[in-house]
């Protein structure tokens, strides 16, 4: 693939860049809407190494702590967003490419932040932000997600799940002593995750999707945000448990890049009631496909 090029409204600032986009997509978080005054923004990602910035230089501010946004200084045109994360890219706004029918978008960010009148009947997977549920907040629709969630495995596995034991003081105290992380719907969880440190590994528990959002990709999101919390803690291990029942769990995490590496047993049975699982993180930078 050759070049690509952009403009702002004025033609004062240009940009060009070599090869093919590296993401493609449109987000709907808040602070881009504002920064565009517009309902989402139709982003595209570009090496830094194959992008050029010519004709006049854009003007530049930081919108947040280390996060910078480049405009035209002459016509005030939004031209790129640089993450202080990912330095090795720059993200381009689809619009201002000579030729925006080449974009081809493959998924919405932010999705639980979309503007309620907001309608797309595209098919792309909606990527929600994860939120971290405070210890003081009320747990009572959390502890519903995993009861209504965990709901099908009564009269299947043996014996019968811990969540019947679940208490929103026992979530408050994982929240405290843990991590709960949430994925909303307009305020409400559609999807949770339980996160505890443990010595070289972080261990995933009640992985739970609401039925109504099952096959949109949801636990393996939270499992990609598994992964890098446990990057942040230092972490090289991800580690989780699955009733030996459930053999379609079992092909899931096999699908996300987990092995079994043990059995266990409930204290008063003598067989083997469950699997554990667990994934070795590759070192950043790595694309683990």
């Amino acid at each position: 693939m050759g070049w690509t090029s952009g403009r702002c409204l004025c033609g004062a600032t240009r940009f060009r860049f070599e090869g093919a986009p590296n993401w493609q997509g449109h987000c709907h978080c808040e602070s881009c809407r504002r920064a565009t005054a517009s309902p989402f923004t139709s982003f595209l990602g570009v090496a830094r190494t194959g992008f050029q910035w010519q004709g006049a230089r854009p003007a530049s501010r930081e919108s947040s702590p280390g996060v910078r946004r480049f405009f035209c200084a002459a016509c005030g045109t939004p031209m790129a967003y640089q993450s202080p994360t990912r330095t090795h890219e720059i993200d381009l706004y689809a619009a201002t490419l000579d030729d925006p029918s080449v974009f081809r978008p493959n998924f919405h960010a932010h999705w639980n932040e979309r503007l309620p009148w907001i309608e797309l009947a595209d098919a792309l997977p909606r990527h929600r932000t994860p939120r971290r549920l405070s210890p003081e907040e009320d747990m009572t629709p959390v502890l519903a997600l995993i009861r209504r969630s965990f709901a099908f495995m009564d009269g299947r596995i043996d014996p019968p799940s811990s969540m019947h034991r679940l208490t929103v003081d026992a979530i408050a105290r994982q929240a405290a002593e843990g991590e709960v992380w949430l994925l909303e719907e307009v305020g409400a969880p559609v999807a949770c995750v339980f996160l505890t440190p443990k010595p070289e590994r972080l261990y995933i528990g009640k992985l739970a999707v609401d039925d109504a959002f099952r096959r949109q990709g949801l636990a393996r999101q939270l499992i990609g945000h598994a992964e890098a919390r446990a990057r942040a803690l230092d972490l090289g291990l991800l580690e989780l448990e699955s009733r030996i029942e459930l053999t379609e769990n079992h092909r899931a995490f096999i699908a996300m890049g987990f092995e079994k590496v043990g059995e266990t047993a409930h204290p008063g049975y003598d067989r083997t009631t469950g699997y554990t699982f667990r994934r070795v993180l590759p070192p950043q930078g790595r694309n683990t496909g």
